[in-house]
């Protein structure tokens, strides 16, 4: 068996030629900077991006959302000016849609009415109202009809006095629907020569807020 000789590295680096051993010198100091570079780069530099990047989306998020409270508040001013403009004539919305049924203003007023058109009042009826608070409240939360008042009413007169009434009524703030409206002549115990009264029948509801 033949043994070969253990040669040292520095036998493979003395069979190097001289012009390669010079260029591997030259460059040495070049690519070792390069590594330490991009060494940097990756464990360095690289976190520091990134964390910009995250601070640039942040504050991009920021800016998106102080313009929507700019808007918000500029709807909020707006609102508040509209509001100030119509301050002094809140009271119309009151009278228009009261918050409690306002039983007796409404009664009182459906007969000034009918005096002030000079009618022959036949038949009033009313919707049961719940005039406690407590109740009204409890009323609200489980029905709607506590938000109405209804009312029925058959009145006599001659046209023109039945115009004026029903003027009244149209024209008045408090928000009334009417479900039906029946006009009708009255012959009962007149002659042919005698001028027909008419009867009209209102059938109708008065809202509240119920609150």
């Amino acid at each position: 068996m033949i043994s070969l000789p253990k040669l040292s590295y520095r036998y493979y680096l003395s069979q190097i030629p001289a012009p390669v051993r010079k260029t591997s010198q030259k460059w040495g100091p070049t690519i070792g900077a390069i590594l330490l570079i991009a060494f940097f780069v990756v464990f360095a530099i690289k976190p520091t991006v990134v964390t910009i990047v995250e601070l640039l989306a942040e504050i991009e998020a920021r800016e998106e959302l102080n313009q929507q409270l700019e808007k918000k508040i500029n709807q909020i001013i707006a609102a508040q000016t509209l509001y100030n403009k119509i301050y002094d004539r809140l009271y119309l919305l009151d009278q228009a849609l009261p918050a409690n049924p306002e039983f007796a203003y409404f009664s009182q007023n459906l007969e000034g009415n009918r005096l002030n058109a000079d009618l022959t009042l036949s038949t009033l009826n009313y919707s049961s109202i719940i005039l406690t608070q407590k109740k009204a409240a409890e009323a609200t939360t489980n029905s709607e009809e506590s938000q109405e008042v209804s009312f029925a009413t058959g009145l006599s007169g001659y046209y023109p006095n039945l115009k004026i009434f029903l003027e009244n009524i149209f024209n008045q703030r408090r928000i009334i629907y009417i479900n039906s409206l029946k006009i009708e002549q009255n012959k009962t115990g007149l002659t042919e020569e005698q001028t027909l009264p008419l009867i009209i029948t209102i059938d109708g509801k008065a809202f509240y807020l119920g609150q």
